[in-house]
């Protein structure tokens, strides 16, 4: 299983949490003393973010790092469960999270303050590189993590200026953005050059299976990178053979059509699961066994 590496996002997370992402954000509006003046209804959260964060800083007198110091804590509320455990016994060497917490972690290491970050480039805003080693695995908080709460990735603003690291990573190299210079992948991949410096090489190397994450189209980023792939590969720019799975509950496939339409476009194979009785752990389980047992 070691060219498999997991993408996983907060649904592994609402198994059996009494606290969800709703609260958090409903907890920091009230951090901030906006209760009742902003509301969480159908806006996408960056932008709800940008909202939340011109309240606070215009009106109320903070800074950006409390809002932020806030979330981090926030989110210790969070305790791993079954399906995190089953995951870190898969021994896999790699797993990517878009979670800020440490609750993969912490199944093989409670102290989760005391975690360092081992990328290649000690980033304090972006995620290109950010990666944390505990036994045999690396854990990507490919959207930040709550040791350095500086990373943690919210609003629009720093969405952007990620999608333009990301982009100088894959396409034109790193040059002056960071201290450490890495010609781009792009480059390297046709030299069949395969060192795994960043979570994004993964994308171009290993399959990767997605997991419990909504992939929400404000998501630019991602999205991004899954049409700039498919687009090397159709192109022949170099080798794409690498396959990206995304699983899916059978119950909402009408809802998320078009999610799926694209997702196929994007060259990634969507695959649902008929969760039982909407049993969420049943669910991940499920997943889990067909990934073990090769899709």
């Amino acid at each position: 299983m070691t060219d498999q590496v997991f993408l996983i996002g907060n649904g592994i997370n609402n198994i059996r949490q009494d606290y969800k992402w709703s609260d958090l954000i409903s907890n920091l509006i009230d951090f901030i003393g906006a209760t009742g003046q902003i509301s969480l209804d159908g806006k996408p959260f960056p932008l709800l973010y940008e909202e939340i964060y011109v309240e606070a800083v215009k009106n109320r007198n903070f800074r950006e790092i409390e809002i932020k110091e806030f979330i981090a804590r926030e989110i210790q509320h969070l305790e791993p469960n079954e399906i995190h455990k089953e995951i870190i016994e898969m021994g896999l060497p790699n797993l990517l999270t878009t979670n800020y917490d440490f609750t993969l972690e912490s199944v093989l290491e409670p102290q989760t303050a005391s975690l360092i970050n081992c990328g290649a480039v000690r980033e304090t805003v972006f995620s290109v590189f950010r990666h944390h080693c505990v036994s045999q695995t690396r854990f990507w908080h490919i959207h930040g993590d709550a040791n350095q709460p500086s990373s943690i990735n919210l609003g629009y603003e720093q969405y952007s200026g990620y999608l333009q690291q990301m982009r100088n990573y894959v396409v034109t190299g790193t040059g002056a953005a960071y201290k450490e210079k890495f010609d781009p992948l792009t480059k390297r991949l046709k030299g069949n050059i395969r060192e795994n410096y960043s979570w994004l090489d993964f994308f171009f190397t290993k399959d990767i299976y997605i997991i419990g994450l909504t992939l929400d189209f404000i998501e630019i980023h991602l999205w991004w990178l899954l049409t700039f792939r498919q687009r090397a590969k159709l192109t022949r720019v170099f080798p794409v053979e690498n396959k990206i799975v995304y699983f899916y509950p059978s119950t909402i496939a009408s809802q998320i059509k078009s999610k799926i339409d694209l997702l196929k476009s994007s060259g990634i194979i969507p695959y649902s699961i008929n969760p039982r009785n909407d049993d969420r752990r049943k669910l991940y389980t499920d997943i889990l066994k067909k990934i073990k047992r090769g899709i």
